[in-house]
């Protein structure tokens, strides 16, 4: 069932929580973040969570552990990858990481066991603490009222003899001693460092050190000497300088440990000038440059000297560095570097290879991925390929990349003419048009002005479409793989993607069909089929399937009106000479030509009509309406002036009978009976109270006019409002009649057109009671509609004046009006609002204001209003 109403329901959500029963916690004893022992509750920071029983994870093998349990004594086991359970000997355990298994305590003492089961540190330490970092698979261990560090296979990384641990990696620790003062001890030899420390950075692969005002770079030594103004890190695709290089200084005040981070390179400075060293400690530029850049997510570094610069590639195995020799380096995207020199311009690759030699204008470089490399010679453009070979020589204008599909293509333009070439080099569209472009994965060529030819290309470079036609486009039904094309004097076609012409006889125009909601869209059915309507050179219509690409009819009829599908088929309602037909998608006649008007408005689809015997359609003949079915059975009599469906989830038809309106159902019986002026379209309304039908929360509803009121009815014939002052709204039903009365209003010689259009297309009442808030904001509506009604008037006024009907003799050649003319108009349903949209110029041309009166309109109870009041600039 298709709805298409604005409803505004708030939502409510739900947080379902499970209740488990409380547990037992225990205490243990552990290693806090500045290294002394505490005893702390379960769950704390560095405490260990008891579990009734962990879920074991699934893929694991049968030999590793996959979770743990608590015995009925409150001493937890693990449980194997095959569901087997090892005995519950533990107080407490600890996950430590996907390698480095758990920590375990058993008898009030610690150690650790790996993933399969095996205890890699004995059970032995009164506590073990994990590191600031996992990445380390190190622990603090306490022994003796002492701390040392040790790994979580069991290798001691630093003697259990310290009274204060603060951290470290794997090549040295911080430790504070019995004066409580700071020091480094070198893990791999137990010695400590015997400097006073003014300030420290420790990494997960080196340490930046301050001794005595200076600074100087640990790993499991000292690697740079305690002679430097400063160490930073490399700011990031940025110029690091003297200026700088002081502020990095000033920011070093407050120590920290950072073990979770590695270090690629650092920056020192010695007496204002800055150089490059790596974490190994190799000195890639020593500190005599003005500058260093970072661009290392490039894949390089480079440093000034004297105003040249040198490259160093920190992605090539190598670590190859260049002497200062470059004027200029720069990038476009990863991949290679460009760099010029004697005012020459080449590329390096990130290994440090020369790819473009050092021949080239000093001009910028751009790189087309899997390609190669735009490049400049005598201010004229051409390609070398990734090898460094000239694929296209430097003898172009211009030069930019094209895809067809996968397909890359290089397209060249040489005095304001364009061809193609391929990416080995070879010509394939010839240097001789006014633009080129893709279209259904084929070149889309136009001749220069004032002929203007459009023609296609495939990707080897033979003519499918010679350049004879006025306009090639993708056709807007995208599932139906067509290209349109137009030859002079409105003559259309389409090809289907296997480059053939789809119609022997070309047609004259191609149109859209209104829905059952009067909707006109691109968009397939339900059915995936999406049906159109052309018309020959004589004026007579056909329906085109666009996709089977097939006519279902011969150009027989005057016009096709609308159309609605069933589970099986789609029917058409169509005008043979001066009268009105249904013809379904085959071509057969359903109801015979004998009716001066058929409507099939609000029909939905029944899904449980197999037989289509349910589907009514009202009708008129001899000046009155009735209803029949599709075997043309009558259903309502032919006794009403007029006859319109009114819902679609329930059959009820406004009838009206001289000058008052009734509300009847599909058997004709009156669900009420009082008279009407007008009946307005029912609508499905959240009523979260109301208690008369089965559903609690919806109502249908329409609102009836009779005598100036309006009372609210619902389906069952009830009124379920008193009466208030209201008139039914005047105005379109269709998007298409909006914009096409705009269109003759403003080519109006009054303003008398475009005053009524104002007042239509601004709320009423009757609209503003469904339409409550603000559709761009959410915000509750509180509008003065006589205010909406004259600004949109006042501006409208404006705009014929200074846009419409400009003065050329100026230069401005006011609004496009094709803009309103020619783009099609489409509807669509998005979360429960019908408003219109466009696949090209969805600005209504470049003025504001036709953007902001036309764009994101909405369809409310039937009519189509403007939302410009809505928005902040009204």
């Amino acid at each position: 069932m298709k709805f298409f109403y604005i409803l505004f329901a708030s939502i409510y959500c739900l947080n379902l929580q499970g209740q488990i029963p409380k547990q037992k916690k225990y205490s243990s004893e552990t290693y806090d973040a500045y290294g002394s022992g505490i005893g702390v509750q379960s769950g704390d920071r560095y405490g260990y969570d008891t579990v009734v029983e962990e879920v074991p994870e699934r893929n694991k093998k049968p030999n590793e552990i996959s979770g743990y349990y608590r015995d009925k004594n409150g001493k937890l086991g693990f449980v194997m990858g095959n569901n087997s359970k090892k005995e519950a000997i533990y107080s407490e355990i600890k996950h430590l990481n996907e390698n480095g298994g758990y920590i375990i305590k058993k008898d009030n003492l610690f150690g650790v066991i790996n993933n399969t089961g095996e205890i890699t540190v004995p059970i032995q330490y009164d506590s073990l603490g994990v590191e600031n970092s996992n990445k380390l698979n190190s622990l603090v261990a306490k022994l003796n009222g002492k701390y040392g560090r040790i790994t979580t296979s069991g290798d001691i990384l630093l003697p259990i003899q310290y009274k204060k641990i603060m951290g470290g990696n794997m090549h040295l620790t911080l430790i504070k001693d019995k004066h409580n003062t700071i020091q480094i001890i070198f893990n791999n030899e137990n010695k400590k460092l015997r400097k006073k420390i003014d300030y420290y950075e420790i990494y997960q692969n080196t340490a930046i050190v301050k001794v005595e005002g200076k600074y100087g770079l640990l790993k499991d030594k000292i690697i740079l000497p305690f002679e430097y103004d400063s160490i930073y890190i490399p700011n990031n695709d940025r110029i690091n300088s003297n200026k700088n290089s002081n502020k990095q200084v000033k920011k070093a005040v407050i120590s920290s440990i950072r073990s979770y981070q590695s270090l690629s390179y650092l920056i020192f400075t010695k007496n204002q000038k800055l150089g490059l060293i790596s974490n190994e400690g190799e000195i890639i530029y020593s500190a005599d440059n003005e500058a260093i850049y970072n661009n290392d997510s490039f894949g390089y570094y480079s440093a000034k000297k004297n105003n040249l610069f040198s490259i160093f590639f920190s992605k090539s195995k190598s670590k190859k560095v260049t002497s200062f020799e470059f004027n200029r380096i720069f990038t476009d995207g990863y991949g290679v570097i460009m760099a010029s020199k004697d005012k020459k311009a080449g590329v390096f690759s990130l290994d440090g290879e020369i790819i473009v030699p050092f021949e080239y204008d000093d001009d910028y470089i751009a790189q087309y991925t899997g390609i190669g490399y735009r490049v400049t010679k005598e201010k004229k453009k051409g390609v070398v390929n990734k090898k460094g070979i000239e694929i296209i020589p430097p003898l172009y204008d211009d030069i930019s990349t094209l895809s067809l599909g996968s397909l890359s293509f290089l397209v060249v333009t040489l005095n304001d003419k364009k061809g193609v070439f391929n990416i080995e080099g070879e010509a394939i569209v010839p240097v001789e048009y006014e633009w080129i472009g893709e279209e259904n994965k084929m070149f889309k060529v136009v001749t220069s002005s004032p002929q203007r030819k459009f023609g296609l290309f495939d990707s080897n470079g033979k003519i499918i479409l010679a350049p004879i036609y006025d306009w090639i486009d993708q056709f807007d039904v995208r599932e139906s793989r067509l290209t349109l094309i137009k030859k002079e004097n409105d003559s259309y076609n389409f090809m289907d993607q296997n480059k053939n012409i789809v119609l022997k006889n070309n047609f004259k125009n191609f149109a859209f069909i209104l829905d059952e909601y009067q909707f006109i869209n691109p968009l397939p059915d339900q059915r995936n089929e999406k049906f159109i309507k052309i018309s020959s050179i004589n004026g007579k219509y056909a329906i085109f399937n666009t996709k089977s690409h097939q006519l279902i009819s011969s150009f027989d009829y005057e016009n096709v009106f609308q159309t609605f599908e069933t589970l099986k088929h789609t029917y058409f309602s169509v005008q043979k000479g001066k009268m009105v037909g249904l013809i379904d998608d085959t071509g057969k006649i359903i109801l015979p030509f004998q009716y001066s008007a058929i409507q099939l408005n609000l029909i939905n689809l029944d899904l449980e009509d197999l037989e289509e015997q349910n589907y009514l359609i009202v009708v008129a003949k001899n000046n009155k309406y009735g209803v029949v079915n599709l075997k043309n059975e009558v259903k309502i009599p032919f006794i009403y002036s007029y006859i319109q469906r009114i819902a679609d989830w329930e059959v009820l038809f406004k009838a009206k009978k001289g000058t008052k309106y009734q509300i009847i159902t599909k058997l004709g019986k009156t669900i009420t009976p009082d008279l009407f002026d007008d009946v307005a379209n029912f609508e499905r309304v959240e009523v979260p109270n109301y208690k008369t039908y089965e559903d609690a929360n919806f109502i249908t509803q329409a609102l009836t006019f009779a005598n100036g009121k309006m009372r609210v009815i619902d389906s069952k014939g009830k009124f379920t409002t008193g009466a208030v002052n209201m008139e039914i709204h005047k105005g379109y039903h269709t998007f298409d009649e909006l914009k096409f009365a705009l269109i003759d209003a403003l080519n109006s010689d009054d303003d008398l057109l475009l005053k009524d259009f104002a007042n239509k297309i601004a709320p009423s009442e009757h609209l503003l009671y469904y339409l409550k808030q603000n559709l761009f904001d959410s915000r509750p509506l509180n509008v003065n509609i006589d205010f909406i009604k004259a600004k949109y008037f006042d501006d409208l006024k404006k705009f014929k004046q200074r846009e419409w009907n400009s003065n050329q003799q100026f230069g401005y050649q006011g609004y496009k009006k094709s803009s309103l003319t020619e783009v099609v108009d489409y509807v669509i349903e998005e979360k429960g609002i019908v408003t219109n949209k466009r696949t090209e110029d969805w600005a209504y041309s470049d003025t504001k204001f036709m953007e902001k009166l036309l764009r994101n309109a909405v369809k409310i109870n039937g009519f189509w209003i403007s939302t410009y009041f809505m928005k902040r600039s009204f």
